[in-house]
Parts: C-alpha cells; sequence; structure tokens
C-alpha cells in the first residue's frame, strides 16, 4: 500500500474543508523523510474527537503526540489577570520555549509536563518524531501558530459534542465544563477568529 492509502485507512472516514487535506498530510510525511520537522496543530472544542484523532494521525504519519493540556499554567501563576487573556491558561510560553523550538531545530533536551495534582513531573527527552501533533485547546495561540506547519480544526457539530460531555463527565464535573472551560475556549476561538482561512476544518464521521 502506498502512503497515501496508508492514511487513508489510518484516519478512517475524516471529511476536511478545504478538501485536499490528504495531499497536505502527505507532503508533511514526505518532508519528514527528507529531514524537516513538521508540526501539525489540533484544535477544536472539548469533546470534539481531537485527541481520537491525534492518535489516528499518530499512527498514519508516526508521529510523537503532546497535548496542550500538560502545558496548563500552574496554579501559582493562574491569576485573574492571566485568565482574563483569552488562550491565559495555557502555558504558551513554557511550551514554545522547553518542546516546540528546540524540537523543531533538531536540538536534544528535556521538557516537564504538568499534571494537576502534583505540578511539574520528572524531566523526559524531547521526542525524536520528525513530525509532532500538537493536540488541545490553544495550540493556535500566536506564539505556537507560527511555528506550525499544518493546521487542523475539529468541526464537530455542537449537538453530537455535547452527548459525549453528557456521556463521559459527571454531573459536577459538567457544571464546571458550561460555567468555565467552554466559556474560556469560546473567547479564545473569538478573539482569535477561530477557525481561520489557514485552518483545515476536520470532522470524523465514523466514531
Amino acid at each position: 500500500m502506498d502512503r497515501e492509502g496508508f492514511i487513508r485507512e489510518t484516519l478512517g472516514d475524516l471529511k476536511a474543508c478545504p478538501e485536499p487535506l490528504l495531499p497536505a498530510l502527505c507532503a508533511a510525511a514526505q518532508a519528514a523523510e527528507l529531514g524537516r520537522r513538521v508540526l501539525i496543530t489540533l484544535d477544536g472544542p472539548c469533546a470534539s474527537g481531537k485527541t481520537t484523532l491525534a492518535g489516528r494521525l499518530a499512527k498514519a504519519l508516526n508521529a510523537a503526540v503532546l497535548h496542550t493540556d500538560h502545558f496548563v499554567v500552574p496554579h501559582e501563576r493562574k491569576t485573574a489577570e492571566r485568565l482574563r487573556v483569552p488562550g491565559g491558561n495555557c502555558d504558551w510560553e513554557r511550551l514554545t520555549a522547553e518542546v516546540l523550538i528546540p524540537w523543531k531545530e533538531g536540538r536534544a533536551g528535556t521538557f516537564r509536563r504538568y499534571d494537576w495534582s502534583v505540578g511539574l513531573l520528572p524531566p523526559e527527552p524531547l521526542p525524536e518524531e520528525r513530525v509532532m501533533i500538537l493536540e488541545g485547546s490553544y495550540c493556535n495561540l500566536p506564539a505556537i501558530r507560527e511555528l506550525a506547519d499544518l493546521r487542523l480544526f475539529m468541526d464537530t457539530p455542537p449537538e453530537v459534542r455535547r452527548q459525549r460531555l453528557e456521556a463521559r463527565e459527571s454531573p459536577a464535573s459538567l457544571i464546571r465544563f458550561d460555567e468555565l472551560w467552554i466559556p474560556l475556549e469560546n473567547a479564545y476561538f473569538e478573539a482569535y477568529g477561530l477557525p481561520d482561512e489557514a485552518c483545515y476544518r476536520v470532522r470524523m464521521t465514523d466514531e
């Protein structure tokens, strides 16, 4: 099976706008084979299927996956002033400085994921893969966006996202999504005009 066929089979039933996403993914895979570091961002609302698609893309492109959830601003820096900035919940400064810039430049190094319950986790090596999928809300903040080679945005219908949230979250957690996380996401999307014309709007129809 050729590269395009393998990518198509691995991703499943995927719809994108504009349509030629598959050639763009094939071009990304080819660039990586030629030695380039290719960063693909995968943004979208909560429960839109970002993590599922990231896993499929990783398999199709032999890519590393990094989640923006591991780069949340620590509690000691989570001030009201910081959270008033759209996307301020994301520690984009550390994400770009520790991971994205050195990885794109092919440098060796380590980085630390953030865990809500314990704080910063022990250092781990930067990924060796030449393709990285950065998955999660806020991966289109300006400092991150300028490093991306390909930008995807999940276009899952609101009613489907709601069904998923209700199925997976507790009543208390659902209230927190409605009162905090979803408004923060919507403010970020509105502030930065997302999805913009450079994003591939993607929808999986086989979940």
